[in-house]
């Protein structure tokens, strides 16, 4: 089992957030698989890593600790290329 968190570094957990990460802990440790805290950082103008240093901490006082942190923009060469396997093979379009 592998699971993910996905905040976005722009404000501070609530409780909806800690009730996600919490549950996808106990899964990942009840199955002994991982949690992947990935942030979404793909939008720079509301993103502060002062947000991404309080999540983490808060995740410790939550006694959740990923396996692995990842941030999206980590990943933007293999999305634009499953992109443009899917738009070669007519099954995505690229609008204006």
């Amino acid at each position: 089992v592998c699971t993910r968190f996905p905040p976005e570094h722009s404000g501070s957990l609530h409780i909806g957030h800690a009730k996600a990460v919490l549950l996808n802990n106990y899964y990942a440790r009840r199955y002994h698989g991982r949690l992947i805290v990935r942030f979404d950082d793909t939008n720079p103008s509301k993103e502060k890593e002062e947000f991404q240093e309080s999540i983490l901490s808060d995740l410790g006082l939550l006694g959740v600790k990923p396996d692995r942190v990842t941030f999206t923009s980590d990943y933007f060469d293999t999305i634009r290329g499953y992109a443009i396997r899917l738009i070669e093979a007519g099954l995505a379009y690229m609008d204006d």
